[in-house]
């Protein structure tokens, strides 16, 4: 995704005086767009670069919620509607970023019907991730959500190589536990499982998918087909 295709449906005229209101923040490594808990003064869309987003429970302890991409908007939602920002935002690698004040980009929107519409249905996006994610943990095996897990930011950042499909973001095996709400030691033991199998290959905070097919039947817990670590 590119940041033209989350303004889909706007003239190029109106996309280019939406990009023109808008400034560009540049972070490094390590920086952040904002912190969980701020007041939501500024929504973001990510042009260059790969953004951690994270959220600290209330017994102190971190989850990952996710990762976005360049065209993924950040804080749009609570910022439009004068919410502090649930989450905090952190750069995995350089990354750049086109940020706008609240105030004018509901100005913007007043004026395109367009850029409204866009809004309102990034909001309805946000709302079924979350729903799903929640039905995730609620139900789904740790090995199921793993695997989903995988499979989502395979979808995101997948780049294929030799040996199969590479997740392209530095993802140690704390960042997917963090991410499937489980711990350290079930994520390495499902890891070490499906990397015997030949399923995928992980070390060095990198994980290739080799047999991608077998992680979907058991992310969405259908028949397998021959040996592996089973359901």
């Amino acid at each position: 995704m590119c940041i033209r295709d989350r303004f889909e449906g706007l003239a190029e005229s109106d996309f280019n005086r939406v990009i023109a209101a808008g400034r560009v923040y540049e972070v490094g490594q390590g920086g952040v767009y904002f912190h969980q808990g701020e007041e939501s003064t500024m929504l973001y869309v990510i042009v260059a670069g790969r953004v951690k987003l994270s959220q600290v429970t209330a017994d102190g302890q971190q989850v990952i919620v996710a990762y976005f991409g360049p065209g993924e908007g950040l804080g749009i939602v609570m910022a439009l509607n004068q919410q502090p920002y649930p989450l905090s935002t952190e750069a995995i690698e350089p990354s750049t970023a086109i940020g706008w004040r609240r105030e004018v980009m509901l100005e913007l929107m007043r004026d395109n019907a367009q850029l409204a519409l866009n809004g309102m249905r990034m909001v309805g996006q946000r709302f079924g991730q979350m729903q799903s994610r929640f039905q995730e943990l609620a139900t789904q095996r740790v090995e199921q959500r793993v695997a989903r897990a995988l499979l989502r930011l395979v979808r995101q950042f997948g780049r294929r190589v030799d040996e199969g499909v590479l997740i392209d973001i530095a993802l140690s095996r704390e960042d997917l536990a963090q991410l499937t709400g489980t711990n350290l030691y079930n994520v390495s033991r499902i890891l070490s499982k499906w990397e015997q199998s030949g399923w995928i290959v992980s070390a060095r905070k990198r994980v290739i998918l080799k047999k991608s097919h077998e992680l979907v039947a058991l992310a969405e817990d259908l028949p397998q087909q021959g040996s592996g670590p089973g359901a």
